[in-house]
């Protein structure tokens, strides 16, 4: 096995944290031949992390984590929301003589991360879906030349052959797996995408490396599976934040909560985060709020891109700024004074849940995770799984259409507009999308290219294929969904100590009581 590490990590992410020194850094100083060996020097990544991100040491874990590619090991880091994941991969690019390939599921997490590798000297790149020919040929000779450092794609592009025909001809130092946990059809993120990535191994010799900040030991054990991840270093730092109070409160309606999140504001010391589940009720809670007379922001996908930047921006500069915002904030966000994150209603998962509340408290003084549930908040959760995961007669009813259109091995397009109509209005876009998902696990339909959003009219393309249908992977699909959404309302309804709830999901041994961490052991 490889060595495990535990304990509790500094608050606060190396690469969010604003005013870091940029030193420029000459990457010939820091690296080797193809031929020549890795130099055994212990000090190395130290002089590294200082001379480009300007930091005296390690956080616990990172070290382990930095060493295993430049063993040539894998290596599985589960580091907390503000674990400094990210040190732990561009700290070997800047070592390593061959590109560093990063797989991350967010195009503009990726432009941030290209833009700060770019300003400590180490020459990377993004390949989108955005990328123009000429910026793609640049890509191709760069990876070909060696001379990026780190590249950066997300999943989909896997799914290009002229892509993977590239990598087969290029070396590569380090392949990345980034919020990993987005493998395991257990993991609150599941993208089918991301199951491609193991097929980079037939591709190249280099050592994987898979992050994340939440997974639970069956989520581990179905990344390291699917990664094909050999004798991996395992670094799994602690889940438990002892700075963070844990509290939930049942209100009943979205007017009495907005009347309680309003106590949220005075007297407050730093930042302050709400988070809703629609941008609808964004909007409500933030003109609730601003009736106060603070300045509060709202935050979601509806808002053009300019202002959600000028919103994400002001957050990360202003004191005490307010924001209220759907899941689609804080990725990539990292502002250590954030005193309260609050929840108006608990989301699907408590993955979910964790990653977001644990934005709170980075410097590692106190704050509070407060989460609001009322009656049939429970709902949309359930909402959620029936389009992502339809019932099994959903799923059916859409098999049973598709084979009377297309001969097996033929191909079949159609607007998702269209194969609505076919159902007048009895099964919702998003259901259908769920079903054309879970046939394609089922073994029955191959897809072509990605599925468009719900509310798109997008085309789909797809191939009925021979095969026995394995619907017996769809159902084990919909239970895993619907044991999260349980999991979630058990942390909600426990008479015991809710930090202990946390720990045990994710598989960490707690006491019984966090003396006075949570709202229950508080009271007793």
């Amino acid at each position: 096995m490889g060595a495990v590490a535990s304990g509790v990590g500094v608050p606060g992410d190396h690469c969010g944290d604003p005013g870091l020194p940029r030193a420029m850094f000459t990457m010939a100083s820091c690296s080797r031949t193809p031929d020549e060996p890795p130099r055994s020097s212990s000090s190395r990544p130290e002089a590294v992390l200082e001379t480009l991100f300007g930091f005296p040491s390690f956080r616990p874990g990172q070290r382990e984590l930095v060493d295993a590619p430049l063993q040539g090991r894998d290596a599985l880091g589960i580091l907390p929301t503000g674990g400094g994941k990210s040190l732990c991969y561009q700290v070997p690019a800047a070592i390593l003589p061959h590109p560093t390939l990063v797989v991350s599921p967010l195009i503009s997490l990726m432009a941030d991360q290209v833009q700060r590798a770019r300003e400590v000297g180490i020459p990377a790149a993004q390949w989108t879906s955005a990328s123009g020919a000429e910026e793609k040929k640049e890509l191709r000779d760069g990876l070909r030349t060696g001379s990026f450092r780190l590249v950066f794609v997300a999943p989909e592009r896997l799914r290009s052959s002229s892509f993977r025909a590239l990598l087969a001809g290029v070396p590569l130092s380090l392949v990345v797996v980034d919020e990993a946990h987005c493998i395991s059809q257990w993991g609150h993120d599941f993208r089918p995408e991301y199951l491609r990535i193991g097929c980079l191994r037939d591709l190249t010799e280099a050592p994987f490396m898979a992050l994340t900040a939440t997974a639970t030991p069956r989520v581990r054990a179905e990344i390291s599976e699917s990664l094909r991840l050999r004798d991996p270093v395992q670094v799994r730092m602690s889940f438990d934040r002892p700075n963070l109070h844990w509290a939930v409160r049942r209100v009943d309606g979205l007017a009495k909560k907005r009347s309680v999140l309003r106590t949220l504001l005075p007297g407050r010391e730093g930042a302050v985060l709400v988070y809703a589940s629609s941008r609808k009720g964004v909007e409500a809670i933030r003109d609730e709020l601003a009736v106060t007379g603070v300045r509060v922001e709202a935050y979601h996908a509806g808002l053009s891109e300019g202002e959600r930047d000028r919103v994400q921006e002001w957050f990360l500069g202003a004191d005490r700024p307010v924001v209220v915002a759907t899941n689609a904030f804080g990725m990539g966000v990292d502002k250590p004074n954030v005193r309260v994150v609050a929840h108006a209603e608990l989301p699907g998962t408590l993955e979910g849940y964790y990653q977001e509340a644990g934005r709170a408290g980075r410097d590692g003084e106190p704050a509070r995770c407060l989460a609001l549930t009322g009656t049939g908040d429970a709902d949309l959760p359930r909402r959620f799984v029936d389009e992502a995961h339809p019932p099994l007669a959903t799923v059916l009813r859409v098999w049973a259409r598709l084979r009377t259109q297309r001969p097996r091995g033929g191909m079949l397009r159609s607007s998702l507009l269209g194969l609505f109509r076919q159902w007048k209005g009895t099964i919702s876009p998003g259901q259908i999308l769920g079903a054309l998902r879970a046939l394609e696990r089922a073994g029955v339909i191959r897809m072509e290219g990605s599925l468009p959003d719900p509310d798109e009219s997008g085309h789909v393309e797809f191939e009925v294929v021979r095969g026995v249908p394995r619907f017996g992977r769809v159902m084990a699909g919909r239970r895993r969904e619907l044991a999260k959404v349980k999991a979630v309302q058990g942390y909600a309804l426990t008479r015991s100590c809710r930090r202990t709830y946390i720990l045990r999901y994710f598989g960490e041994e707690a006491d019984a009581r966090c003396r006075g961490g949570c709202d229950r052991c508080a009271r007793s």
